[in-house]
């Protein structure tokens, strides 16, 4: 997909803009118009067809449009040439929107929320790395392929791959709600248009959706303005596209691998969506003092022209990359306190329909913009500079939304809570009624229930079990406290041995640690703590651990800590317990921090 999206790309925008470059203001327009109708028609199929099946039709659909158009440029009348271009340039904006569409769709449908949370951040790089190769490769192969429409057999062979690959996937995986039938028809009420945008917060997202892709619009015709004036050759202007693309998806994958995290994590999400704006500001604001200062037109001020292109082609780079790696992502956190039954489909209208909508709208204005006779490429400038500002107080407006939204999910699950922990009281009762039950299968099941419910009430409970009247039953109790004690390890260590053979098996406890014993009243020395917990042998150091529990010595929590970070699995276990039960502030902030590494 990213092969064919850089290069389809490339070759569309080389095209158009060498043959049919002032009528560009208009291909927005009807790339808008046709990415509303192609989204919508989208979002009204996956409520009739499989998803699976639907993600093969725009495949395939794509195929058969990118074949076609390369045999009519090169077998049909010489006529068509320009109709077709202009087609092909504006089927760009449709046909990457259904494209994502499908991927995130089937994305979503493939991996559960905590799977996406971990592979989200990376599993576009292999579009992203495709997407550089196959734009620097169009430069480098120019003496091989000298004709530019012949990119599209190579836009031919990725889709064809798409569609194989999305074949494979349908019948090798299990989708969730692949099926249409499986949305409930309430579901479908619920996030139609008309209840969606009620809904305030969502309006606030499709207001940043309507202003990020105004600002791009604008952006990118005023670059692609000023490139089909700087490169008139075709094939210096599909080597400077390619190159620029190229430029564009290699920033947005370093930006994804090392940057977004820290800004994210850092700075929270308004900085993060802040960033884009302050910075299409400074260099629009940048290329107005340019324009006005030394001119920004080629013929009547060539070095002038230099500078204002310098700034343009800065801005549409930033703007594209910003867009792609870094708002996009953050974008989507903002469906999070949506409710996760309607989620989805609200997703998809939104990133599908507004979104070409508001391509539309850009579209609109630059073809009224061109109707001015005054109008100048320098006032796309000044536009992005008035965007910019909109733009920033649209994300802080959104941004109180998200915040408020969060309280209230926050607030309708504190309700929720009440009704189960009516009912976990309720459970909690009952089992422990059978726990006093002679039928061993029942008392140990509900022991066994409750130890999952509540492990600090483990102790009480043991207690119960032990005056069961059952024999099996109070075998396993007193197994349970010997495990819950730690007498697994400590009955190893013993005062006397009688059976010399048993010797192997058991550790024999010095006179000396039995006199320090008794001389602090029964407590365990340091000197015994400290070599145990510092010992070579794991059995002495989950012993220590043991031991930790049971002693009043402040000193024993540091080693307790230690035993946190053991090598031995069992010494860690035995230190996890031992530190819960010590309830200790210290203790308990290591052991959360311990915890937070997937190798422990």
């Amino acid at each position: 997909m990213g092969v064919f999206i850089a290069t389809y790309q490339v070759t569309a925008d080389s095209l158009f803009l060498n043959l049919l470059g002032e009528y560009l203001d208009k291909a927005f327009l009807i790339t808008g118009f046709l990415g509303i109708i192609s989204t919508g028609i989208f979002s009204v199929l996956q409520n009739y067809i499989r998803f699976s099946r639907l993600a093969l039709i725009v495949a395939s659909g794509v195929l058969i449009f990118t074949l076609g158009v390369y045999i009519l440029l090169h077998t049909g009348n010489a006529d068509w040439q320009k109709p077709l271009v202009f087609a092909m340039f504006c089927s760009t904006g449709p046909i990457i929107a259904l494209l994502l569409l499908t991927y995130w769709g089937t994305f979503g449908r493939l991996f559960n929320f905590r799977q996406s949370k971990r592979i989200i951040g990376w599993i576009d790089t292999g579009q992203l790395i495709a997407a550089i190769a196959a734009s620097f490769i169009i430069p480098i192969t120019a003496a091989l392929v000298p004709d530019t429409t012949d990119y599209l057999m190579v836009c031919a062979g990725s889709i064809l791959m798409v569609g194989i690959l999305l074949f494979i996937i349908s019948n090798n995986f299990n989708l969730v709600k692949d099926n249409p039938r499986e949305v409930e028809a309430t579901v479908r009420r619920e996030s139609s248009l008309i209840r969606i945008f009620r809904n305030p917060y969502i309006v606030l997202m499709s207001m940043l959706l309507l202003v990020s892709m105004t600002a791009f619009i604008l952006n990118q015709f005023s670059f692609q303005e000023l490139i089909r004036v700087q490169y008139p050759n075709q094939r210096e202007l599909t080597n400077f596209n390619a190159f620029f693309t190229g430029t564009v998806y290699a920033l947005s994958l370093l930006m994804q691998t090392f940057v977004n995290n820290r800004i994210i994590g850092n700075y929270g999400l308004r900085i993060s969506l802040f960033l884009l704006p302050v910075i299409l500001g400074v260099l629009s604001l940048g290329s107005i003092i340019a324009g006005y200062s030394f001119g920004f037109d080629k013929t009547s001020s060539p070095a002038g022209f230099i500078y204002f292109f310098l700034f343009v082609a800065s801005s549409r780079l930033f703007n594209w990359t910003l867009r792609d790696s870094l708002e996009n992502p953050v974008f989507k956190l903002f469906f999070i306190p949506l409710d996760s039954r309607i989620r989805f489909n609200v997703q998809a209208k939104v990133e599908g329909l507004v979104n070409e909508s508001s391509r539309f709208i850009a579209g609109l204005l630059i073809f009224g913009l061109a109707f001015i006779p005054s109008f100048e490429v320098i006032h796309i400038s000044i536009f992005l500079l008035i965007i910019s500002v909109v733009y920033m107080v649209v994300v802080n407006r959104l941004y109180n939304g998200y915040r408020k939204k969060i309280q209230e999910k926050l607030e309708s699950s504190e309700f929720n809570q009440d009704k189960i922990e009516k009912g976990y009281a309720k459970i909690t009762t009952q089992l422990e009624e059978m726990l006093t039950f002679t039928d061993s299968g029942k008392a140990v099941f509900s022991f066994r229930f409750l130890e999952k419910l509540n492990v600090n009430l483990v102790a009480n409970w043991i207690n119960t079990l032990i005056k069961n009247r059952d024999n099996s039953v109070r075998y396993y109790a007193q197994e349970k406290m010997n495990e819950l004690k730690g007498l697994s390890v400590s009955d190893k260590y013993v005062i006397r041995i009688k059976d010399k053979s048993s010797i192997t098996d058991r550790i024999k406890i010095s006179p000396q640690d039995i006199n320090q014993l008794l001389e602090t009243g029964g407590d365990f020395p340091r000197t015994r703590l400290h070599r145990l917990c510092r010992s070579t042998n794991p059995t002495d150091r989950q012993y220590g651990a043991e031991l930790i529990l049971h002693s009043s010595h402040e000193d024993g929590l540091h080693y307790l800590v230690e035993l946190l970070h053991d090598a031995d699995s069992r010494v860690r276990i035995t230190a996890i317990k031992s530190a819960v039960k010590r309830n200790n502030t210290e203790v308990i902030y290591a052991l959360i921090k311990n915890l937070a590494y997937p190798q422990y």
